[in-house]
């Protein structure tokens, strides 16, 4: 279905609709303003300057969400999240961080009670997230909640940094009396389920001056691997289109297959030969016949099948390996959840107030990639050198590798013998579960206020808080000496198995065993293993106080100020023991990473409104303008500022149009500032200044003359003809305690409708803008050499990151980039350093578009409703939102570009309805969510690959609740209520397509789990 038509029929249906259901409504009704926090100044909901969503505790619960992640991630305007959906980063299991509009986690601001929270994020770029302070939303609580809002593209000026795709404000209730249980089950077919359980208490004491409460909840998931659901064991993959000719023949180069499996390696082991550069699977005799062989139980050579072979490392088909059952889809996470609240009334004015926070969070993620031993790897993840003098091999195998039609190659060491290769992967070894353990607490003390001054109004309040997030992270792993030494096995003279190293023989090594599946012991196993574990520390300490006041009464209402100021601690680290850091496995070794910064930050705000009430004008019934403006000292990124400014200006009483502009940062985080400098091997290098490329890029001329000035400054001729680029280099990757802060320009303009004729109904359209500069990005030495040569007059940063051979080097290294330790007549090179710098940019243009419609069913029809149902017909809601992005674009270096607007993961357009039914005992709530056709990649064209894009996609959900004690006379079942949901109704998959590698942002856009069934009793008293 075409997007621009669905979207026309949507909305022609839902103002239809609205308009019929409300035809003929008697007198209007007054609308009731919700005061939110998106300023320090409160006002109305359809009052805020920049675009506004406001999620209820109430809808939380009617939807059945048991973590606020889920219910957040609901929104169009959310983009991909990080979740525990899906692969996670070695440091990142069963994290919740949400992601506005595509821009980033790090740059989507999470507030409690419009104070910060203490991030859950590690100071470690194998997060699995982009580095900064982000909030991990299991830690906090759902029971308390009030309403949460979200606001695009504001906030930076009141609230700091990272607000630059906007603020979730997460506001709690200020009070709770009685006592509430809450229980709910989740399940899903094939093996899914998920609980939690809650409870919550208040009560006031001191003739109501003090007041308690605080809350506990549980929660906890079952896992799934890929291969636990249709879509993701299917397999999908694209591969080589073997009918392809060429790059001009209109036969796309890549399809779409099922079932795909890697055919050079299976669990239990694939011996093979290589020849003439391709591998060639041993054979075995089968009915007189041939066939390729493969390690079965117990170590005998079994028939194999390859599949369909397309590419290297992809089949269609066979007994090759499946990724699908080594791949998390669901990440178990075990939640708990306590907190606890006092205010004290001092006076009729003054009020104490201390809040305690404190979560800890288990994930396993039970399924990750394997070691392996393979052709596809090289070094000490290639395949592995074997002989059949192993003792391990079973006589019939031995003699059937020795009958092999085309000889192998003798074994020096043992006449007689020979020699082969063996392909395996092994995650009997591991590292095949990464678990990770959180606490987090926050302590807050604070007083606050009001005040009357000259008879105007005033607030006040201070705070200090103290937050600590700390937990570890443990991965299996083996110790790649002991895995050599102990497939390196030979007979003692008992005619024992043993290693053939005599030392580790006297280190207590024990033989491997890697013929057939589960062929390893336990006792090899051991020998052979370690456990990796990281520790992680986030400290956060917080000055805040802020205060507002009515400067003057103007004729069209109160002219309103507010300031305030905060002093802000924050402090990262990360060490991991030494196994990790000493990279004794086939993983990178892992530095340690301390860090800390702080800032101090001042801000004023005002609100001045210059028509309204009783003075006011033709086509000018109200007209307002505010600001506000912020000033920063960071110890590391040095004196910044943020500032917002706009108006609302209502020509007619049912007209609002709204508009504000800003400038909005994110300071570096401890990660991108304080990675310590460690060496790294970089390949895959696209040298801009090779004969093959000088004359490319997006201004062939100027990448041509910052070459030809980087060959004269070496030495070398200007016409120099670079060739033969080396396929790894050493060089270096590292934080940079130098970074500036990222910025970004924003504005948004939008119009809210109330129509007086339908009371009830809010229409809003809002349009917004981001464009970011100087973004913090990991650049690799191909940015780093595009942004050199690429920049007019070069990049003297990125230029000054690498050296070049001079003249005086050996031809073949004249005019390369130099590794690290290279000697050179000035000393040995520094080799290039990669790591973080600012640069580069992202665009957003896009827009947000609501409905929302309330009414008692009476109302409705001219009132023709008014008597079903003995006069209480109850009541209807409905919510409408829409997002549509027009633009989201990315550049790394500042002249390359990429546009994901349209890819998967980042639709041009979704939407989701919600229509609501109460009447007592009984209330129900359908959902719809459509997400449009979407591309993998903007840059793919028919001729390099098909199909090109994925289906839309729609799912519906139901849930509803119904009050038990209406049926009980009120015993013994008073305040219990029953609920259920309903999600994926009809059990809609994924898009066909939507679950291949290269659409890795569909997990976080599509529902995975299936139809999901949770029921659930609540009870208050």
């Amino acid at each position: 279905m075409n997007a621009n038509s669905t979207l026309r029929r949507v909305l022609m249906a839902t103002a239809c609709g609205v308009a019929f259901l409300g035809a003929g409504r008697a007198a209007a009704q007054e609308i009731t303003e919700v005061v939110v926090t998106g300023s320090r100044i409160p006002r109305a909901e359809q009052d805020a300057l920049a675009p506004l969503q406001t999620l209820t505790a109430a809808r939380i619960d009617a939807r059945g969400f048991t973590n606020l992640a889920d219910a957040l991630n609901d929104i169009p305007a959310m983009g991909v999240p990080v979740s525990p959906i899906s692969d996670q980063g070695l440091f990142g299991a069963g994290r919740n961080f949400v992601n506005l509009n595509n821009l980033g986690t790090n740059r989507t601001l999470v507030l409690v009670n419009g104070r910060r929270f203490v991030g859950g994020n590690p100071a470690s770029i194998f997060s699995g997230a982009s580095a900064g302070g982000q909030v991990d939303l299991n830690t906090l609580p759902t029971a308390l909640i009030d309403r949460v809002e979200v606001i695009q593209a504001g906030g930076s000026a009141v609230y700091g940094s990272d607000a630059i795709a906007g603020v979730v404000n997460v506001i709690l209730k200020d009070r709770f009396d009685g006592v509430e249980l809450d229980g709910r089950y989740g399940w899903s077919a094939g093996g899914y389920d998920d609980w939690r359980a809650r409870l919550t208490a208040g009560r006031s004491f001191a003739g109501d001056r003090l007041h308690l409460m605080g809350s506990y909840e549980y929660s906890q998931n079952a896992a799934l691997s890929f291969a636990d659901r249709k879509a993701g064991n299917r397999s999908l993959v694209f591969a080589a289109n073997p009918a392809n000719r060429s790059s001009s023949d209109n036969i796309p180069g890549s399809i779409l297959i099922e079932n795909r499996r890697l055919p050079e390696i299976t669990l239990g082991g694939l011996p093979f030969r290589v020849a003439g550069g391709a591998i060639q699977p041993l054979t075995i005799v089968v009915g007189g016949v041939r066939v390729p062989a493969q390690f079965g139980p117990g170590g005998a050579l079994i028939p194999y099948d390859p599949g369909v072979a397309y590419q290297p490392s992809i089949a269609a088909g066979g007994q090759g390996l499946d990724t699908a059952p080594l791949t998390t889809l669901v990440t178990p996470v075990k939640r708990h959840v306590a907190t606890g609240f006092a205010t004290y009334d001092i006076t009729d004015r003054v009020r104490a107030r201390a809040e305690l926070f404190y979560a800890r969070a288990e994930a396993v993620e039970p399924y990750n990639q394997p070691i392996f031993n393979a052709p596809l790897f090289t070094g000490t993840s290639a395949q592995l050198t074997m002989s059949t003098a192993n003792p391990f091999l079973p006589a019939a195998s031995r003699a059937a590798i020795l009958a092999q039609p085309v000889a192998l190659t003798p074994d020096p060491n043992s006449p007689g013998d020979v020699i082969f290769l063996l392909s395996r992967a092994s995650p009997e070894l591991g590292p095949n579960r990464t678990s990770s353990e959180t606490e987090t607490w926050r302590g807050l003390v604070g007083l606050e206020g009001d005040f009357e001054l000259s008879g105007r109004q005033g607030f006040w309040n201070l705070s200090f808080s103290q937050a600590q997030a700390d937990g570890h992270f443990e991965q299996p792993n083996i110790v790649q000496s002991r895995f050599a030494q102990a497939v390196n096995v030979t007979r003692d003279a008992s005619g024992a198995i043993v290693c053939r190293d005599p030392a580790a023989r006297a280190a207590g090594c024990v033989p491997l065993n890697l013929f057939g599946e589960g062929a390893p012991s336990d006792a090899a196993i051991a020998w052979i293993g370690t456990l990796f574990r990281s520790d992680f520390k986030l400290l956060q300490t917080i000055y805040q106080g802020n205060a507002g006041l009515d400067v003057a009464q103007l004729p069209a209402g109160p002219w309103r100020i507010a300031g305030g100021f905060e002093a802000r601690y924050e402090k990262s680290d990360l060490n991991p023991n030494d196994a990790q850091e000493r990279g004794v496995g086939r993983q990178a070794a892992i530095s340690a990473v301390s860090g800390k910064y702080d800032t101090r930050e001042a801000y004023i705000e005002t609100r001045v409104p210059l028509l309204g009430g009783d003075f006011a004008f033709p086509l000018a019934e109200a007209l307002e303008i505010e600001a506000a403006y912020r000033v920063i000292d960071h110890s590391r990124s040095g004196n910044d500022r943020a500032w917002t400014y706009g108006g609302r200006w209502r020509p007619v009483r049912d007209l609002t149009f709204r508009a504000q502009k800003g400038r909005s940062f994110r300071a570096p985080a401890v990660t991108e500032l304080f990675l310590p400098r460690a060496t790294a091997f970089i390949s895959g290098t696209v040298d801009p200044c090779d004969a093959r490329n000088i004359g490319l890029g997006p201004n062939p001329a100027t990448r041509a003359a910052n070459c030809q000035a980087a060959f004269q400054a070496a030495g070398l001729p200007a016409n120099f003809q670079l060739t033969g680029q080396a396929t790894t280099i050493a060089g270096t990757v590292s934080g940079d305690p130098d970074l500036q802060n990222e910025t970004a320009r924003q504005w948004s303009a939008g119009v809210v409708y109330t129509p007086a004729q339908l009371p009830g109904l809010t229409l809003s359209f809002d349009w917004t803008d981001v464009r970011l500069t100087d973004a913090i990005t990991a650049f690799s030495l191909t940015n780093i050499l595009q942004a050199c040569y690429d920049t007019p007059g070069g990049n003297p940063d990125a230029c000054s990151r690498f050296q070049r051979g001079g003249a005086t080097l050996a031809a073949n290294r004249r005019g390369q980039v130099l590794q690290t330790g290279e000697v050179t007549a000035a000393g040995p090179a520094a080799g290039p350093a990669t790591g973080f710098v600012n640069a580069g940019y992202v665009d957003f243009e896009g827009f947000t578009a609501a409905a929302r419609y309330g009414s008692p069913v009476e109302d409705l029809l001219g009132g023709a409703l008014r008597n079903l149902w003995g006069g209480d017909p109850g009541r209807l809601d409905v919510d409408f939102q829409l997002t549509h992005v027009q633009r989201l674009a990315t550049s790394i270096t500042g002249y390359d570009l990429n546009t994901d607007q349209g890819e998967i993961g980042a639709p041009k357009w979704r939407w989701r309805t919600e229509i609501g039914y109460d009447r007592e005992p009984v209330s129900l709530v359908w959902a719809t969510t459509w997400i449009d056709r979407s591309r993998y990649n903007n840059d793919y064209v028919f001729e390099t690959r098909y199909p090109l894009t994925v289906d839309d996609y729609m799912v519906h959900d139901i849930a509803g609740a119904v009050a038990l004690d209406r049926f009980t006379g009120g015993t013994p079942l008073k305040g219990v209520k029953a609920r259920f949901a309903v999600r994926n109704l009809f059990n809609v998959e994924p898009p066909y397509g939507a679950t291949t590698p290269d659409a890795g942002a569909s997990a976080g856009t599509y529902d995975v789990l299936g139809r999901y069934y949770q029921v659930g009793l609540t009870a208050r008293f």
